[in-house]
């Protein structure tokens, strides 16, 4: 039965942090399916099941559940409802767990509790800056602030010298297109990972599994496009420096979900009845979720400190408030709070006390401007061997000179760019350039400095 599937290569990776066993497979199966039909039965259903490509001498276990699931329709005053099939695929490959899923019941919580995800910043080391073109990005800037853009994305044939990394070290990236040869990939901050493709049978896939974990263990280390932004942080490092101090959950991105999947809100009464909000409510509900709320020494949310609050955790920030969890959501036919819904989706980003920190889908991310330019600033740098000849700025002049001195910077300058189309000297005292030099061949034009100095002054200051 499982030959009849057919897959696209969407997947996330994930490390057990000790050893897979039948008892977590069988818990995070059983979760999954907990949206399943009453009384339906499985279409496929295997566990751990040993597998052989012969032609890969490839070996994995695989695990897997389609089953019907049931959703209702909330488009007519009628109780009726959507069939559809969901599924879950677990392989095993070596010390790895690649998740297949689609339409099946939260297993989140699970899979933080068992395993570590293998996270984007690790998928991007799968490959260097010189293999692949880099088609879109969408970045995070390291602000919660009303009065600054919070997000933004770029899209090009390659962003790779076009898109400037100056102080791209305060910017977190969430999402990630590129070109490698004839396939293209998309990173997501969740640490999924997609690569167009045809449909494949359960084998392909283990096979494109085994690629992708053999990547993972030998990363490249020629990423220095990707390294301008900011880096990864643990977050036990971060709380000992300094404490949370703001919140704002991603209300965008939050009520974009919500709608592009036509998921329903409910509040639950007093009375314990679950009602479907109005347009009213759901308005009033996100105009409040838009805000930044302050906390306070003991990370309570200021003027909420009774309701709500940010829960330090091991390797986690959780928001929880009494307010958020009266709100449901139903999603694969299954309601859950809005606080869980937010906190497992990691629509929620945290500031520091130190504002260089910042807790972003899960995740802490320091900036690293300054520091990540230095390779940036000294590829852009070609040494040029006449250089260490010159000894003046402009040499001599006399009535009758007609050019810069062959050992002086402007003419050593003249020198280099003898073969551009036009030179002009524009060393007037207000000038944008001491030369600006023209090349119709290459699309250029070069704005030059001159200096030159042989020896260092140093001011002494009185004490």
């Amino acid at each position: 039965m499982p030959e009849r599937l057919e897959l696209t290569k969407n997947a996330q990776f994930y490390v057990p942090k000790n050893t897979i066993d039948d008892a977590i497979i069988n818990d995070i199966l059983g979760a999954a399916v907990d949206n399943m039909d009453t009384d339906a039965q499985f279409v496929v259903d295997l566990f751990r099941a040993d597998k052989r490509v012969d032609e890969s001498e490839l070996e994995y276990k695989c695990s897997v559940r389609v089953f019907p699931s049931v959703r209702p329709v909330y488009f007519i005053n009628e109780e009726l409802e959507d069939r559809v099939y969901a599924f879950i695929i677990l392989i095993e490959y070596q010390n790895y767990l690649a998740i297949f899923k689609k339409s099946c019941a939260n297993i989140s919580e699970l899979l933080k509790e068992h395993f570590t995800l293998v996270d984007s910043r690790d998928l991007t080391s799968t490959f260097g800056d010189n293999d692949v073109e880099f088609q879109k990005i969408a970045l995070r800037n390291m602000t919660i602030s009303d009065r600054a853009m919070r997000a933004r994305s770029y899209e090009a044939a390659d962003l790779k010298g076009l898109l400037s990394t100056h102080s791209a070290g305060r910017s977190i990236p969430f999402y990630l297109k590129l070109r490698q040869g004839a396939v293209t990939k998309t990173i997501s901050g969740t640490g999924r990972l997609v690569e167009s493709s045809q449909r494949k049978s359960l084998d392909e896939i283990a096979v494109w599994v085994r690629e992708q974990v053999e990547l993972i263990e030998n990363p490249s280390n020629d990423n220095n496009f990707l390294d301008s932004f900011a880096k990864k942080v643990e977050l036990s490092d971060v709380l000992n420096a300094c404490e949370p101090n703001a919140i704002l959950v991603e209300s965008t991105p939050l009520q974009e979900r919500i709608e592009r999947d036509g998921l329903t809100l409910r509040y639950k009464t007093a009375g314990g009845v679950n009602v479907v909000i109005s347009s009213r409510i759901k308005n009033k509900l996100f105009a409040g979720l838009e805000k930044v709320y302050e906390l306070d020494p003991e990370c309570k949310v200021v003027g909420r400190e009774n309701c709500t609050r940010l829960r330090k955790n091991e390797k986690s920030l959780t928001l929880t408030s009494k307010v958020l969890t009266k709100f449901r959501v139903i999603e694969n036919g299954k309601e859950v709070t809005l606080q869980k819904f937010i906190v497992k989706n990691g629509y929620y980003s945290v500031t520091f006390t130190d504002p260089k920190y910042m807790y972003f889908m899960g995740a802490c991310f320091e900036d690293s401007s300054g520091i990540s330019e230095i390779n940036s600033i000294l590829e852009i740098m070609h040494p040029k061997l006449e250089m260490p000849t010159v000894t003046s700025e402009k040499g001599g002049f006399t009535n009758t000179t007609t050019a810069f001195e062959v050992n002086s910077m402007f003419g050593v300058v003249e020198s280099l760019h003898q073969n551009d189309d036009y030179i002009f000297c524009d060393d007037l005292g207000i000038e944008w350039a001491d030369h600006i030099t023209l090349n119709r061949a290459e699309s250029n034009i070069s704005f030059i400095h001159s200096k030159h100095g042989s020896t260092m002054h140093f001011s002494k200051q009185p004490s």
